[in-house]
């Protein structure tokens, strides 16, 4: 038994030969199932832009029913439709705008450097700058090698250094 071919658009099994998958790939069926796939996909924006520069399908308003579907090159909505999409098309850029608008803006970096200076000045010595935390968990361990112990001032003071060989 062969390999088989799989078309997730129209839902079909078939035998896996370049010239039937051609073949298929070009069929009117295929490319109608893969044109409303794609148009399910895209977003209210292009659906707008797209739709409202085509003219309206008669076939389409009279009867409800179109046969080309995904074929068709007129529009399938109705002017009251292509308007909602128009307002909700205008109402997330006004949402996009604000957002935009609600972000803090970026200071110079003139302020940055005064306010930096300001807290990190050399006569400033009241401020004390730690590099590291010991944790807590750690200073009630009696268990740890002298690596991991905590420093004490007293140990800084002692000018005994242990020769290297």
């Amino acid at each position: 038994m062969g390999r088989r071919y799989y078309c997730d658009y129209c839902d079909k099994n078939f035998i896996d030969d370049l010239d039937a998958r051609k073949k298929h790939l070009q069929s009117a069926q295929h490319i109608k199932n893969r044109n409303l796939h794609y148009e399910a996909q895209r977003d209210p924006e292009t659906i707008f832009r797209e739709e409202s520069l085509k003219m309206p399908c008669r076939r389409f308003l009279l009867e409800g029913f179109c046969q080309f579907e995904g074929n068709c090159k007129y529009s399938h909505y109705s002017p009251d439709q292509l308007y909602e999409i128009s307002q909700l098309v205008e109402y997330n850029k006004e949402q996009k705008r604000k957002k935009e608008q609600e972000l803090v803006p970026i200071p110079s970096v003139e302020s940055w450097h005064e306010k930096y200076s300001e807290t990190f000045s050399k006569s400033n010595v009241e401020v004390v700058n730690t590099f590291w935390d010991y944790p807590a968990n750690l200073e009630t361990r009696l268990d740890l090698p002298p690596s991991l112990q905590k420093f004490k001032p007293g140990q800084f003071t002692s000018d005994n250094f242990e020769e290297w060989g």
